[in-house]
């Protein structure tokens, strides 16, 4: 069994060490992990709740209420797959997979997010998407050029609007804890390529201005009267310490967090909580609320034995079991209601050793290359 089976209907906290209420959102206490991922996608908080030179994202009125009500009482079966399904070869119905282009099947964790938002806003009262993940070319002295994607365009019923929006669903670690104030810069990707400054950098000045762009009017026939942010994920704090000044950057005071700490430290919390077990958790899992069997879950004992291992794998080929963070997941019994299942409480990073170090330094870097657009994984 994997983290990503289905499971009992079970409420799981939004975010922190502490238990949940007995109405966790859909995207914690749904028993499908379809619905959970596509409640994720459309229902959790947002990173932010103001980017500086952008619009965020704003659903039509009315629009999520009606899709909630639409998705807590959806057949798992007319979902779309999970990563891990999709791994293990499975296959979408009919009436799915007509809702994505076959050749957009990727296995990586953005480009599942972005599936998902595409499923969404198929199926949402409100609104009709017109275009999705439309190439932006200009024609030039030396051949045609691709200067982008537009990830989304649908229109507002009510107002009869055309909105592009561009979708990242992203996950970072402060690294510089004792700044003040926090810098955007600050917030690095676990594989320390990607960083929140660079991100919002490649949003606001690239991606967000392609709609406006004359070669945007020409492939979509019509013209976009606004361009809007729609950024999710998690950000995680050095031993789940949360600083002060965030809202400075503008992040949103309900954003999803969770912490990251060395082996060491992790140890110590495991020793302070010996009655919760644990699961490291696949890139695949790491969208919505995780739901484990106990034969899924590992005492912290175990666990330590194994991270350290990992973290000290001698062989030269293996350098990024050594340099990268792990993702696990503190787990608490699920109830009587479902015996033998464990559900999530917090999560969090452990990072190597050296792994703090190079994350500090590379908050300093000045800005890499910026990508071709498109979805990014963490």
């Amino acid at each position: 069994m994997t983290v990503r089976e289905l499971g009992p209907d079970l409420s799981l906290t939004r975010g922190g060490d502490g238990p949940g209420p007995s109405q966790a959102p859909l995207w914690r206490r749904a028993a499908s992990a379809r619905a959970r991922d596509l409640a994720w996608t459309t229902l959790s908080p947002p990173l932010l709740a103001a980017v500086p030179g952008a619009a965020l994202a704003r659903w039509p009125a009315g629009t999520l209420d009606a899709w909630q009500h639409w998705l807590e009482h959806a057949d798992p079966a007319t979902l779309p797959a999970t990563i891990d399904e999709l791994a293990d070869g499975h296959a979408m119905p009919p009436a799915i997979a007509a809702d994505h282009d076959p050749a957009n099947r990727s296995l990586r964790l953005g480009r599942h997010a972005e599936r998902l938002l595409h499923f969404a806003l198929r199926h949402m009262q409100g609104l009709s998407l017109l275009a999705a993940n439309v190439p932006v070319r200009r024609a030039g002295r030396h051949g045609v050029r691709t200067l982008g994607e537009l990830d989304f365009v649908w229109r507002d019923h009510a107002s009869g609007a055309v909105v592009h929006w561009e979708m990242a669903a992203k996950f970072y670690l402060m690294a510089a804890g004792g700044t003040l104030p926090p810098r955007a810069q600050d917030f690095v990707g676990p594989n320390l390529v990607d960083r929140l400054g660079d991100k919002l950098g490649h949003i606001v000045h690239r991606q967000l201005p392609l709609g406006h762009a004359a070669e945007a009017r020409a492939a979509l026939g019509h013209s976009i009267d606004r361009s809007e942010v729609y950024l999710l994920g998690w950000l995680f704090y050095r031993d789940g310490e949360v600083p002060a000044g965030l809202e400075a950057l503008g992040i949103a005071p309900d954003h999803l967090h969770g912490w990251w700490s060395t082996l060491e430290s992790w140890s110590a919390r495991a020793g302070a909580r010996p009655n919760l077990r644990w699961c490291r958790l696949p890139r695949t899992g790491w969208l919505s609320g995780a739901l484990v069997p106990e034969s899924g879950t590992e005492d912290a004992g175990t666990l330590h034995a194994t991270l350290a291992q990992r973290f000290a794998d001698p062989r030269h080929d293996h350098g990024w079991r050594r340099e990268s963070p792990v993702m696990l997941c503190e787990l608490e019994p699920a109830g009587p209601q479902a015996p033998g299942w464990w559900r999530e409480c917090s999560r969090g990073f452990v990072v190597p050793p050296g792994w703090p170090a190079r994350a500090l330094a590379r908050t300093e870097e000045p800005p890499r290359a910026a990508p071709q657009a498109g979805p990014d994984d963490a």
